[in-house]
């Protein structure tokens, strides 16, 4: 498929979904501006790329500190003149059980996973609204449905980043502005390598980054895959909570004190 996209940010892109994301951007012939906390990642991936033909440059950040996304968006101005797409995958999780539940690793998620997109949202939406158009791609979750055992502060900033995100592609229609929820299911990444549960359909990364590609040129609102994680979790949103709650408890019992 072509990509209409020239000039391409991606946020949170040293491993994972946001690394394959930046080779297959690469391969489409984007222009990158790469960003993250890993700058020794980022140097491998954009000399790798700039080595085969294409054109990457990074900017080392933390997603969770305002000034920082604001001085990545604006490096990427300056070297890009123009974002086309914006790609905001930063992300960060693991189990977390009540027994021995602390609000600092809940700030510490929320902070990653939805602050890093409410700050790229307050930096992008001037910019695009100055350019006249841009797509802004924020990658959630399908475990943003429910509350499930061990991962609750996740759940809850997957859940909190797709409303926002919704909100976001209703408001900045008239402004051309496109904004696009990415749920992607389970992907082999560093992250969900910690994950204590079994992950049925788990993809690589560069299959996924394909299937986010591929998804975003055809100009859908919301990119989610694969389809029968995506049923299941509509079923199990509309579950009672008493199923919900059996069958939790069943799948993922929780640890023992």
């Amino acid at each position: 498929m072509k990509n209409k996209y020239k000039n391409v940010l991606i946020l949170g892109a040293s491993r994972g979904i946001g690394k394959a994301l930046a080779y297959e951007y690469a391969k489409h012939g984007s222009n990158l501006v790469i960003c993250s906390r890993s700058i020794d990642e980022l140097k491998k991936i954009s000399e790798d790329i700039n080595t085969n033909g294409g054109k990457c440059i990074y900017f080392s950040w933390d997603v969770s500190k305002f000034p920082d996304v604001s001085r990545a968006v604006n490096f990427a101005i300056e070297k890009l003149v123009s974002i086309d797409l914006a790609i905001l995958n930063s992300g960060v999780g693991f189990p977390q059980w009540m027994s021995d539940f602390k609000s600092d690793d809940f700030k510490q998620v929320m902070e990653v996973n939805t602050f890093g997109i409410a700050y790229a949202l307050e930096v992008l939406i001037p910019v695009m609204k100055k350019q006249g158009y841009g797509t802004i791609a924020g990658v959630t979750s399908l475990a943003d449905v429910r509350g499930y055992t061990g991962s609750s502060s996740y759940n809850a900033s997957k859940a909190a980043s797709s409303m926002l995100l919704e909100s976001a592609r209703v408001e900045l229609k008239k402004q051309n502005i496109k904004v696009i929820t990415v749920r992607p299911g389970f992907v082999k990444t560093a992250m969900s390598d910690k994950n204590e549960f079994y992950m049925p359909l788990l993809m690589q990364p560069e299959k996924a980054a394909g299937i986010i590609r591929n998804k975003i040129e055809k100009g859908l609102s919301i990119v989610q895959f694969p389809w029968p994680i995506v049923w299941a979790t509509r079923i199990i949103k509309n579950l009672p909570n008493w199923i919900f709650d059996w069958g939790n408890r069943m799948a993922r019992p929780g640890k023992k004190n």
